[in-house]
């Protein structure tokens, strides 16, 4: 379940390693993340490529995931659709130079030299799950928390808020009171 020996990757030399799964991934990404409440199916699609003692994935992942609202804690469903690209270093005497090149590099065990797609799988859905989720509804009427005395506002609302606010006039003479003292000077 997308975990390759590296000796079976090698064998592709001209052409590149394919791969076609559809995984039920629910149970890991709920035990590892409080925020996914649920998942469906998760379409992996990739290839491996094998490039001077690299292995280069490309990957991708396509599911929907449901997820808390970050303001009323209502589900809502948050669909993914995410491509990774990482370079698994087999060899280890790829140069500096390339691995530069690649933002994500994984070193491979030697004494249990596999290809782990899986993991990677479940750490990218992990990470495109935005920090702001929100309701249709909230979305579309800008509905924020409230309660009893309090209310949540936008960071917009609260800007033209303080501009609103009209400043002391006995805290604008104190201004002008220190401008004097350096003229003095």
């Amino acid at each position: 379940m997308l975990n390759w020996d590296v000796q079976d990757v090698r064998r592709y030399k001209d052409k590149p390693f394919e791969f076609e799964e559809e995984l039920d991934l629910t149970k890991e990404l709920t035990t590892r993340s409080k925020e996914v409440l649920d998942a469906d199916k998760v379409s992996v699609k990739g290839q491996l490529f094998n490039d001077n003692g690299l292995v280069i994935s490309d990957v991708k992942i396509k599911t929907t995931l449901t997820v808390p609202s970050t303001r009323s804690l209502l589900p809502v469903e948050l669909p993914v659709d995410i491509r990774v690209n990482e370079a698994y270093n087999v060899d280890s005497v790829a140069d500096e130079e390339e691995l530069e090149q690649y933002n994500v590099v994984i070193p491979v065990d030697d004494e249990n030299p596999t290809i782990n797609v899986y993991e990677s799988v479940i750490d990218n859905i992990l990470l495109s799950i935005p920090s702001k989720v929100l309701t249709k509804k909230e979305e579309e009427e800008n509905i924020m928390p409230s309660g009893k005395n309090w209310e949540v506002i936008s960071e917009e609302d609260f800007k033209s808020q303080k501009e609103e606010e009209h400043v002391n006039p006995e805290f604008a003479k104190l201004k002008n009171l220190f401008n004097n003292n350096d003229d003095k000077e």
